[in-house]
């Protein structure tokens, strides 16, 4: 289970990722501000269906004003939806892959902040992924 889930959420958020390139950069079927408000409606209904389910369900208590750290993850979230928005509607063949390849740099800090070990095959694969971004960044302005 615990293999499973990454590469399911990799999965869905690559589909996920193609489908708002198209949407928005390949055949502009939606503006950036629909598409904005479509996401930030959808985290809503999330945080609504979650605040039901710990009240109604778990019976805990829930102080919107006393979670500090959640309201500034919402904030940041809703600050990286953006540029993500944009970002996609400008040029989803670089945005794309820049924005995938988060899972690498997350590797990349935890050597550096957690002292994580690496092996050779790991380090392989991270040249591999930065040398397809930037192949895929110099292949756009030829």
């Amino acid at each position: 289970m615990a293999i499973i889930f990454p590469i399911l959420y990799a999965l869905i958020d690559g589909l996920g990722s193609f489908a708002d390139g198209i949407y928005l950069d390949e055949l502009a079927l939606i503006s950036e501000s629909s598409a904005l408000l479509a996401y930030e409606f959808t985290f809503l209904i999330c945080a609504i269906l979650s605040y039901l389910y710990l009240k109604l369900i778990k019976k805990e208590n829930f102080i919107i004003f006393k979670e500090r750290d959640k309201g500034f993850a919402a904030i940041l979230e809703t600050t990286g939806q953006f540029f993500y928005v944009f970002a996609l509607a400008g040029n989803a063949m670089i945005a794309a892959p820049l924005i995938a390849s988060h899972g690498i740099f997350s590797v990349i800090l935890s050597r550096i902040f957690l002292k994580e070990v690496l092996h050779k095959k790991q380090y392989m694969m991270i040249a591999i992924v930065m040398l397809g971004i930037i192949l895929l960044g110099i292949a756009d302005e030829l």
